[in-house]
């Protein structure tokens, strides 16, 4: 039989102790996101996002309005620097490009694998035990995929008190892009036909479900 190694259980014992401290300000940070996103059943705001480059360029800037509804459901609407709106209902989500006169269809599932911005509008555990969450300095709720996978690499979420007030997201090309919300509504009753699709006669649909 193999002798039992007593000096590797030490170090592994003297491991632990020093990952707790970390293990708990992880899990006192998880339970305070999900009590506040609890509690944003209906959510919605005017944005203005901005993209910058690894450089901190700006490669991109828009504006639009946000509405998201538990459970999974979300209306991105931009209105600058072009017209567009993305729709995801629970099952599927919609882009439609009225440019292009064009509507891409994708599952909604596989479109948001691995992406934390899932759990604005979650509660489903097996979906927040797929992320890491932890405090930054400046007070943020930081949110990234376990595995390390994913086009979202980190999203940061910060409140005034409980309300949603900004967010920047960190992709896979580490551009960083920083959304600032205003006219912020928590209270309203969401209408079914916000999440609802209709698509004209004139635009080509492409299905990839």
């Amino acid at each position: 039989m193999k002798k039992f190694d007593k000096t590797w259980l030490a170090v592994s014992l003297v491991s632990l102790a020093a990952a707790a401290p970390a293990w708990a300000e992880d899990a006192q940070a998880r339970a305070q996101l999900q009590q506040k996103l609890a509690g944003m059943q209906q959510y919605q705001a005017n944005f203005t996002q901005t993209v910058k480059d690894t450089e901190g360029d700006i490669v991109h800037e828009a504006s639009g309005q946000l509405t998201m509804a538990r459970p999974d459901k979300l209306r991105w609407e931009t209105a600058q620097p072009d017209e567009t709106l993305l729709i995801a209902d629970g099952r599927s989500v919609w882009n439609m490009d009225t440019f292009v006169e064009q509507v891409t269809i994708v599952d909604q599932q596989r479109a948001v694998q691995d992406n934390p911005v899932i759990l604005l509008t979650t509660s489903d555990s097996n979906e927040w035990k797929k992320f890491a969450i932890d405090r930054t300095t400046d007070g943020a709720y930081a949110i990234s995929p376990v595995d390390g996978q994913g086009q979202i690499q980190q999203l940061n979420l910060y409140f005034d008190g409980d309300t949603l007030n900004r967010l920047t997201m960190t992709d896979a090309q580490e551009q960083r892009s920083t959304l600032e919300f205003s006219d912020i509504d928590t209270q309203f009753t969401p209408s079914v036909s916000l999440f609802e699709v209709t698509v004209p006669d004139t635009y080509t649909i492409d299905d990839q479900r």
